[in-house]
């Protein structure tokens, strides 16, 4: 059995050390054990009852007078066990907190379900209820066609936090409107014209919220084409929070990866696809792989199209709803038509191409002859109705 301090088991449950000691002294942790005056607590321990795990995770560390009750994103924002995650939002005291929740929880391949849950919030009085149900329901409803009710949340989301921070302009509402518009702007790669940077008050959002903006940020640098600076911000963000905060990390991986397929480095970006799997998979939380399927250019097939097929056929199926959603809110505004009549293979092929691999370096990686590859290339090339690979770029993910 692997043991852990009681201070490692106070941070990973998110409680006190004072409540780990009393729970061992009264013989409510199995196979805890006394060394002088210190416990030694089993690494798979979790209490059965949740009910007195304190929400640490909302607090912040920035002391702002009349800042809101609540956090947004609780889930995001939750250091709970991996594999314990409905447990641990089920145990949740206040019963919105859980029901926001929920609704992030559904949005991983529950998009109607994740929408439905978050209406009762969209036009509440509290802040934090109202951001997050507007901005899960933003992403909710893009995922499942609903181009309208998506755009209206996400103007809705706008309008709200230009308000409050007219009303209440504490640091924190500056970091959660921050954190907002740069979801939104990063991850549909749209302009959105904001006077709050999120680089300049990421310190006041607490640590799980904290990692989702390290993730945005390095997001930013990939679309930059700064992959190394990317990449050091997802490395180095894994590696300075003390606790672990599933939901966001899956993305941070997930970004890390982008950015070592982008500098060919696929032994490194496939050790990151597993990192990211073994803290999705417990709980059910696909999702960030379908979303991120192009930009990490045959990761999802090479990783999970043979070791696991009931997986792969589920993220392709997020990938496709995720991606028709997307484009129908991204190239209107934008006028960049990326290509939506493209297989996830050929799409993929079309992404490795416009990199800089060659046919060769691309069967290899894909396990397909050269041939196949010049082939596909061509078949791309009469669905975008182009004739070369200088054209191919303007249909492509940055």
């Amino acid at each position: 059995m692997n043991y852990e301090s009681s201070r490692q088991a106070a941070d990973r449950l998110g409680v006190s050390i004072h409540t780990i000691q009393k729970w061992a002294r009264e013989n409510r942790i199995p196979g805890a054990e006394r060394h002088g005056q210190s416990w030694m607590i089993p690494a798979d321990f979790v209490p059965t009852d949740w009910q007195e795990v304190q929400p640490k995770h909302r607090e912040t560390k920035c002391t702002n007078a009349g800042r809101p009750r609540r956090i947004a994103m609780p889930l995001m924002n939750s250091a709970y066990p991996v594999g314990k995650c409905c447990e641990f939002i089920e145990a949740i005291q206040d019963e919105n907190d859980r029901a926001i929740a929920w609704g992030e929880y559904y949005y991983s391949g529950q998009a109607e379900r994740a929408a439905k849950a978050m209406e009762p919030y969209l036009d509440s009085t509290d802040p934090m209820l109202r951001n997050s149900a507007n901005l899960v329901g933003f992403f909710a409803n893009f995922t499942r066609g609903e181009t309208r009710l998506a755009m209206r949340a996400f103007e809705r989301l706008l309008a709200d936090l230009q308000k409050e921070l007219r009303a209440q302009p504490t640091p924190l509402l500056h970091a959660i409107g921050a954190l907002a518009v740069t979801t939104a702007s990063v991850l549909l790669h749209l302009p959105v014209a904001s006077d709050v940077d999120l680089q300049q008050c990421i310190s006041c959002l607490p640590d799980g919220l904290k990692l989702w903006a390290c993730y945005l940020l390095a997001h930013k640098a990939y679309l930059e084409k700064n992959y190394n600076g990317s990449l050091a911000i997802a490395e180095l963000a894994l590696s300075m929070n003390p606790k672990l905060y599933p939901v966001p990390a899956i993305y941070v991986h997930l970004a890390a990866a982008m950015d070592l397929m982008s500098l060919k480095r696929v032994e490194e970006a496939r050790r990151h696809i597993a990192q990211a799997w073994a803290l999705a998979q417990p709980d059910g939380l696909i999702e960030p792989f379908g979303e991120h399927h192009g930009l990490l250019q045959g990761l999802i097939e090479r990783f999970f199209q043979k070791s696991d097929p009931d997986a792969f056929e589920k993220i392709i199926a997020i990938t496709y709803s995720f991606s028709a959603g997307w484009r129908k809110i991204h190239n209107p505004i934008t006028q960049h038509e990326v290509a939506d009549n493209l297989t996830t293979t050929e799409f993929t092929i079309a992404m490795l191409y416009n990199r800089g691999w060659t046919a060769k370096e691309i069967a290899a990686y894909m396990n397909l002859s050269p041939r196949t590859i010049t082939n596909t290339i061509q078949v791309i090339y009469q669905k975008l109705g182009i004739s070369g690979k200088r054209d191919l770029e303007q249909f492509m993910l940055k």
